[in-house]
């Protein structure tokens, strides 16, 4: 072949690998070197076959680089991929950069990638701020007495301070990224297991808002249900909500405290309104109630009825056999009314030996049907003392006008009426009076 026949084949080659691309194979160089027509021609020839091949490598070289294979290897003799060997280390330096970032170096600063380099410089000065802005709120959280999270809008674990992996067992590292209130907060105090979404503090997570509660219950990893007083505040950064910081600490003792002062107030309150012989209520309780049954038979118009009773002789027991042996007749006699009057009645001691019924509903005449079953019961009753004991009973019913001195007074007038006619009897208010 001459020069002119090597020229146009080169030259359609070239053609065909701009139009088409390289290809599988490649630029394969079109001519037979030894088949040349004189030395220049085939030393030119052969010249341009090592081009083409280096430039085949170079291509090859180029496409695993950007398929990311760093470690692709090219000959150091091909002149075209040089520049690529040069990008070749950069990158790989850079990826180790990029680990180094990952395990938490931000030192690393890259001048070497144009307009990449600003932008991954960029990156690492956010990142010094976020990490200098992580440590100064661990700082500050990890004296606090309150267990910290912080969470993502979503709730997954972005931070937890040392109280709160105390207070809940839960380590950070174990717990990160993952949707915390999911684990924790999932029971009543009773241990009901409820379900967290729709939860007021997790809605509040989701949309950002405030949310407090005094009255919640955490669990914790080791199954105790914790009570806690939480508040939550949402992290908003230019309008957008970046998550969400829980602040919570264990209430335990305040509950056990109020669960104290409640008893101790039920307790005073029982004493306050109780007979301390008798168990039933006492004289300034019965009054109160008395007045408000008054007040309600007033309003609706409806019928109610009281009953004052006394034992009948007590003096004589309490002489004869000793005041323990009476106190033991007025439990008793206490025990026997409890055991014969409805739920809705309101029992009392009135004083010494007098008691009262308020029998709620009642008219005069239906009054006067429980105070006589009330005395037979009496009757019939084996006290602890060797010898009858019986009651006197007088009845009076709400009229209106009436309060509690007057309604009182008419039962009282007839139960003297009851002693004087003989007592263990009923007798009625004079209709008169």
């Amino acid at each position: 072949m001459n020069s002119t026949q090597v020229l146009n084949a080169i030259g359609s080659c070239l053609a065909r690998a701009m139009e088409r691309g390289l290809g599988k194979n490649g630029l394969v160089f079109p001519v037979a070197c030894q088949e040349t027509e004189d030395d220049d021609c085939r030393n030119s020839c052969r010249n341009l076959e090592q081009i083409f091949a280096q430039m085949n490598e170079t291509y090859r070289f180029a496409e695993a680089l950007a398929n990311g294979e760093l470690k692709a290897n090219v000959s150091r003799s091909n002149i075209f991929a040089m520049p690529l060997k040069a990008l070749q280390a950069s990158l790989r330096y850079l990826t180790w950069q990029t680990n180094q970032v990952a395990d938490g170096d931000l030192s690393q600063h890259v001048d070497f990638l144009g307009e990449f380099s600003l932008s991954f410089n960029r990156m690492i000065e956010s990142l010094r701020e976020k990490d200098s802005l992580e440590q100064r709120l661990k700082t500050i959280t990890d004296v606090l007495g309150e267990g910290v999270y912080l969470v993502d809008p979503e709730g997954h674990l972005i931070f937890a301070n040392p109280e709160a992996e105390r207070l809940l067992g839960y380590g950070f590292q174990e717990m990160a990224g993952e949707l915390v209130l999911h684990a924790i907060y999932k029971q009543y105090a009773d241990g009901t297991f409820f379900t967290p979404e729709g939860t007021q503090l997790v809605t509040a997570v989701q949309i950002g808002q405030s949310y407090d509660n005094d009255d919640c219950v955490f669990a914790c990893k080791s199954g105790r249900l914790m009570p806690v007083s939480l508040a939550c505040r949402p992290v908003i950064t230019g309008g957008r909500l970046e998550g969400t910081v829980i602040a919570f600490h264990d209430i335990t003792e305040q509950k056990r405290h109020q669960r104290s002062l409640q008893t101790i107030n039920a307790l005073l309150e029982k004493q306050a309104s109780t007979d301390a012989l008798t168990g039933i209520y006492n004289r300034l309780k019965f009054s109160k109630l008395l007045a408000l049954e008054i007040s309600r038979a007033r309003r609706y118009h409806s019928s109610m009825a009281i009953i004052m009773f006394d034992i009948d002789k007590f003096k004589d027991i309490n002489d004869t056999y000793g005041h323990q042996a009476g106190d033991s007749v007025l439990i008793d006699m206490a025990r026997v009314i409890n055991a014969n009057i409805r739920a809705t009645d309101i029992f009392a001691r009135w004083g010494g030996e007098e008691f009262m019924v308020i029998a709620t509903g009642c008219t005069l005449e239906q009054g006067m049907q429980l105070a006589e079953i009330l005395r037979i019961r009496v009757a019939e009753k084996i006290f602890s003392v060797p010898r009858a004991v019986t009651a006197s009973f007088g009845v009076s019913a709400f009229r209106a006008g009436d309060n509690e001195i007057s309604l009182t007074n008419r039962a009282d007038h007839a139960l003297y009426q009851a002693k004087e006619n003989g007592r263990n009897r009923v007798e009625a208010e004079d209709a008169a009076s």
